[in-house]
């Protein structure tokens, strides 16, 4: 004798948990983007601690496309903020454990950003476009250290600007 609906009953009960999943909360999406920031900022004070990094008063004409002065005001230009710090510190001479090390950090907290704007119900943000990055290049060529400092301490003041801005976060 078989049973036909004995498989079907067995897939539904395997099932049954599914029932019970929950949407992750806003305010825990909002509250992992702050801590990650804040481990982002810890790291890059660990780095200035180690005597890696130059003092943070340089001055480097050429970096004037890397954001920092103002805190991003969307989401989007959160987004688009840790896109141009991602591919600059892809050229810049830190060691390969630090700067893997933040470079996934800032892929994590962009898609945390980006869960953070589903959430709240902003349009996914379109294919970005590859940041123009000045003369990276060659400015890396002349003084690698110093672009690294001031890129560094500019990724900083962004990251203040990030946590300052996800605490009033209300909508995109």
């Amino acid at each position: 004798m078989r049973c036909p609906g004995l498989p079907l009953c067995g897939l539904l009960w395997l099932g049954l948990p599914l029932l019970y999943g929950r949407p992750v909360k806003i305010d825990k999406v909002k509250a992992d983007a702050k801590n990650l920031t804040r481990t982002l900022i810890a790291r890059i004070q660990e780095l200035q601690v180690r005597g890696y990094l130059l003092p943070v008063n340089l001055k480097v004409s050429g970096l004037d496309f890397l954001p920092g002065e103002r805190p991003p005001e969307s989401l989007e230009a959160m987004d688009a903020t840790l896109q141009v710090f991602q591919r600059v510190l892809a050229g810049l001479p830190l060691d390969a454990v630090p700067g893997a090390q933040l470079a996934n950090d800032m892929e994590n907290l962009r898609s945390l950003l980006r869960l953070l704007g589903a959430h709240l119900g902003c349009a996914p943000p379109a294919a970005p476009a590859a940041p123009a990055l000045g003369n990276l290049t060659d400015l890396l060529a002349e003084a690698p250290y110093s672009a690294a400092a001031v890129a560094l301490d500019r990724l900083h003041k962004s990251l203040h600007g990030i946590t300052k801005h996800l605490d009033q976060l209300r909508c995109c």
